[in-house]
């Protein structure tokens, strides 16, 4: 074996002490730090930008020593996935790429695809694992722009394009991802149904379409009628969005129809020019047209109408026509007048009408005759010569004549001796015929010729007189005397002398004499009027006037050749007196109340029996002395002397009355009665309990009917309140002005309850079941009622935490009474942010919600929602319009803020023993403290910290007190560890919060431990 010299093993031993040296300062051999340099990263942004739009971030990456071998890194992460980065070159960076630092000062372009607050974090760090972390805020909002809506006319038209226009302008330029510079635009039609077009494209409700930006010109086509809500929404590409609304007011296509007959008249079976114009109001108009026509139903028969083609139309169908002028024609075979519709209707449903008035007319034609002699004997045959002439064509025309005696007694025979019946038609040829009339009876006659054709034309009636001549006589009357009493029979002579003498006809004869009387001939007794015999020469009869006064007699004789004459005398007759007196137990009397009424009849001379009658305006009930009911103008025997009848008034009337008495002799006097008749009455009173009340306040309203007279009626009532509102109620049914209810006789209540605020003249009518009304009239003068009031509100004592409710108590107090109507409503708002709600009666209620409070002291539980300082406006309005207004400041016990970072350290490094590895969470370093406040102090911290080794969370809860560090750094120490290897939150995630000594927590922060 070779020795080695005394140098050599010095060496040897240099090196390997130098190797123990290096493993001792190392400790676990992990690490050998050779270049670990701290480092500082940091970035600028512009916090405001626009949709879409890129923002420059500036970053920088300074080493406390560049050292060649280290390199540098970064990544960044999203919280919401709001954005993106781009490199300047325009390339995407995605979120959690690594991206190698080479370049100390770069920067990026932050695009935002959404609006709102982005929250950006980066981390850089070394190839040694030096961290640094940054955050940066965006704030993204839509780039603004304006859109217009507008309609070209005022009114449209239905199934017509109509002009709409939208107008967008930008105030930015920006796009959407996609580069796209349009705008998005959807449409809704509400109350209607139509499209919109854009030139000859279609655009359906609710599909999305493009427009530019300017003026584009859209067209509306509606479907339906009335007014459309036509809501549209534009979003412009960066996603901002605007609506605008039109109400477009949709009418039919107007259109106008004019028929006009050539004539108002047209012959048989001869067509006549009707002409028809159809305008519209849009020539241009794709709406359709209909044509029918139909014969009112007061048109004598129908007929048959033609198109301008000559096509016949049934009445009631349509067939298609266009907007033009047409000549249409009309046809009939049956005489009588026509009213003719046409009825225009388009593809709308709008339908029009116009009409034509036609009569069809017979063909005419002339009538005309006469008597070859106008004087004959009786039965002497005389002939009438008659024509028929017509200019028009008669082929198809047949004539007939018919006849009728008006004056005389005779018969007409055709040429062939035949008898023609009266009112009976026979036919006769056009051109000139004759016929014959024997006439039967003397003095004038005349005959009424008609022809009618077969078409039921008339013409006529043409008149034909004659004369025919017969024997005469003359005839007298002679009385024996020109004076007597009633009832004393006169002897009369009467003379008839024959012309020429000897014809010996017979003779009979009637008389009348204006005066009650009989005539006796023959020993046959005959009064005014009735018929008897005579002979020529004297005829012995009596005449006996039963009537005093003058009878002036006239007869009148009439022969059997019908030749009538009379004659007059004049007989005076007296007669036997009375005396006639009557009267009304009462002049006055209602609806069915009785009255007497008392007569006398007394004679001064001789002894009479006598009737009675009377006459009746109005109506009345009249009986007489047996009770029996008497009607006017009979005839009733009454006795002499004093007898009463009754009267009963049936309704209301002035009733007057004639009794008219008359004895044997004919002797009539009269007694005027009468009786006023009136309905069964009453009196009606009402008054009101108050005549002051606030609205909405009931008064109770008293009445009374008491009934005059006879009584017995039934009663309605109902009531008006001019211009005033109010409602009245009568035995709990509620009744509107005018509406009529039964009440009762005596008295009875209602009550009346103003609504509006004005003096109520309240009119009451009453009517009986007589038909008579009383009114009586209430006046209350309602006023608004007004309830002021106080209005004050307390918090509970207790200290505000966030999250913890609280008591808050609203007091009302009305400072002159309260009325139990008036309702009281309270609202509440913050100054600033919502701080919180408050919960009454199981209900929630947030800022600017209607709170229904009750009137005095008012509990209710306000949750806070903040740990903030806040104020609450309070308003109190109630039902009478008075409202108070207050605010109360509440002071809220503040959570405690937590600040935290986590890190791990290497501790007595130096010697054999190397370094001890620590790990840390600080709650207040050099940039940031956690903190309590409202005078609390902090009291413990609790840390959970992710275990790499059981891979589980661990919590450590500590005294704030017990905290370690000098000055303001303050931490707690989690592990101590000699080697990096056995550190359980090296690198781990952890959670921090605090606790004050109000016992409030912190919200929680979170890290990752990093290595210093």
């Amino acid at each position: 074996m070779k020795k080695l010299t005394r140098q050599t093993r010095f060496s040897i031993a240099f090196v390997l002490a130098f190797f123990v040296l290096i493993l001792a300062c190392s400790k676990d051999f992990e690490d050998v730090i050779l270049d670990d340099f701290d480092f500082s990263f940091t970035g600028e942004n512009a916090e405001e930008s626009f949709l879409f739009e890129s923002t420059r971030t500036s970053f920088s990456l300074v080493p406390e020593k560049e050292i060649t071998t280290v390199t540098y890194f970064m990544k960044y992460a999203t919280t919401n996935s709001k954005g993106y980065f781009l490199n300047m070159e325009g390339d995407t960076i995605r979120a959690n790429d690594t991206l190698n630092i080479t370049d100390r000062n770069w920067n990026y372009n932050y695009v935002a695809i959404d609006t709102g607050s982005h929250k950006v974090k980066f981390l850089a760090w070394d190839s040694n694992k030096n961290q640094k972390e940054l955050a940066l805020t965006y704030n993204a909002k839509y780039a603004s722009f304006s859109f217009l809506l507008n309609k070209g006319v005022n009114d449209f038209i239905i199934n017509s394009k109509n002009p709409v226009s939208a107008t967008l302008l930008r105030d930015k330029e920006t796009e959407d991802p996609d580069n796209k510079g349009d705008f998005e635009v959807t449409y809704q039609i509400e109350n209607g149904t139509g499209k919109l077009y854009l030139g000859n494209e279609l655009f359906d409700a609710g599909k999305p379409f493009s427009l530019p930006k300017g003026i584009s010109e859209l067209e509306y086509l509606p479907e339906t009628l009335g007014e459309h809500k036509l809501t549209v929404t534009a979003k412009a590409p960066d996603g901002a969005t605007l609506i605008e609304e039109l109400l477009l007011n949709v009418l039919n296509l107007d259109f106008t129809i004019n028929s006009t007959a050539s004539s108002t008249q047209v012959e048989l079976d001869t067509n006549l020019a009707i002409a028809i114009d159809l305008k519209t109001q849009d020539e241009d108009s794709e709406v359709k047209y209909e044509i029918s026509h139909s014969f009112s139903s007061t048109s004598d028969g129908a007929g048959t109408v033609r198109d301008h083609n000559g096509g016949v139309m049934e009445p009631g169908q349509y067939r298609t026509i266009v907007p033009n002028s047409y000549n249409y024609t009309f046809t009939s075979t049956e005489l009588g007048k026509r009213k003719i519709f046409f009825d225009i209707r388009d593809s709308n449903g709008q339908i029009k009408q116009d009409s034509v008035e036609i009569e069809v007319a017979n063909i005419p034609f002339t009538f005309s005759g006469n008597s070859e002699s106008n004087s004959v004997f009786v039965n002497e045959r005389t002939q009438f010569n008659f024509n028929i002439k017509s200019n028009g064509n008669t082929e198809n025309i047949d004539y007939n004549i018919s006849y009728e005696i008006l004056e005389g007694n005779g018969r007409i025979a055709g040429i062939n001796g035949n008898t023609l019946q009266n009112s009976t038609e026979y036919p006769v040829e056009l051109g000139n015929f004759a016929l014959f009339y024997y006439p039967e009876s003397l003095g004038s006659h005349q005959v009424s010729f008609i022809v009618t054709d077969n078409y039921g034309q008339e013409v006529g009636p043409v008149l034909i007189d004659l004369e025919t001549k017969q024997n005469d006589f003359t005839v007298s009357i002679t009385p024996s005397k020109t004076s007597e009493f009633a009832n004393i029979p006169v002897n009369v002579i009467i003379d008839i002398d024959e012309i020429p003498e000897g014809t010996n006809d017979s003779y009979e004869a009637f008389y009348s004499s204006g005066r009650n009387s009989s005539l006796r001939v023959n020993g046959t007794e005959y009064g005014p009027g009735e018929k008897f015999q005579l002979s020529p020469n004297n005829n012995n009869v009596v005449y006996t006037g039963t009537e005093a006064g003058q009878h002036d007699i006239v007869l009148s004789v009439e022969s059997s050749a019908n030749v009538t004459h009379t004659a007059n005398t004049t007989i005076n007759y007296n007669q036997i007196d009375f005396l006639f007196t009557g009267g009304s137990q009462k002049s006055d009397i209602s609806v069915g109340e009785i009255t007497s009424l008392n007569f006398n009849i007394s004679e001064s001379i001789g002894s009479s029996d006598y009737t009675m009658r009377y006459s009746l305006n109005g109506n009345a009930l009249i009986k007489n002395e047996n009770g029996i009911e008497v009607s006017a103008g009979n005839i009733y025997d009454v006795p002499k002397g004093n007898f009463n009848w009754s009267l009963e008034g049936t309704d209301e009337s002035n009733i007057n009355l004639t009794f008219y008495v008359q004895n044997d002799t004919g002797l009539e006097k009269t007694v005027a009665i009468s009786v006023n008749v009136e309905p069964k009455n009453y009196n009606f009173t009402a008054n009101g309990s108050q005549s002051q009340a606030n609205t909405g306040d009931t008064i109770d309203i008293n009445f009374n009917i008491s009934e005059l007279g006879i009584g017995g009626d039934t009663y309605v009532m109902y009531y008006s309140s001019g211009g005033s509102n109010g409602i009245f109620e009568y035995q709990g049914t509620t009744y509107a002005a005018g509406e009529s209810f039964n009440v009762p006789i005596g008295t009875f209540q209602g009550k009346y309850t103003g609504i509006s605020e004005s003096n109520h003249n309240i009119e009451f009518t009453v009517r009986s079941s007589s038909d008579v009304e009383k009114t009586a009239d209430v006046n209350i003068q309602y006023d608004k009622y007004e309830e002021f009031f106080d209005f004050n509100i307390s918090q509970s004592s207790e200290d505000k935490y966030e999250g913890q409710p609280f008591t808050l108590t609203a007091v009302t107090n009305a400072s002159t009474g309260h009325n139990t109507n008036v309702a009281y409503e309270m609202t509440f708002t913050f100054t600033g942010a919502s701080a919180g709600y408050i919960y009454y009666k199981s209900r929630i209620y947030r800022e600017g919600d209607i709170l229904p409070l009750d009137y005095g002291s008012t509990p209710m539980q306000f949750f806070p929602e903040t740990d903030e300082n806040f104020t609450i406006n309070f308003r109190v309005e109630n039902s009478t319009g008075i409202s108070q207004t207050l605010s109360e400041s509440i002071i809220m016990f503040k959570k405690p803020k937590v600040a935290a970072k986590g890190e791990k350290h290497n501790i007595n490094c130096g010697g054999l023993n190397g370094c001890d590895y620590v790990v840390l969470v600080y709650t207040c370093f050099d940039t940031n403290c956690s903190e309590a406040y409202n005078g609390a102090t902090l009291q413990q911290v609790e840390i959970r910290i992710y275990n790499r080794f059981e891979s589980r969370w661990d919590t450590k809860l500590f005294n704030y007190n017990d905290a370690k560090g000098t000055g303001v750094d303050r931490y707690f120490e989690l592990e101590e560890e000699p080697s990096e290897g056995k550190l359980r939150y090296q690198d781990q995630p952890y959670e921090v919060r605090v606790m004050d000594t109000n016992g409030q927590w912190s919200e929680k922060v979170t890290g990752n431990i990093i290595r210093v």
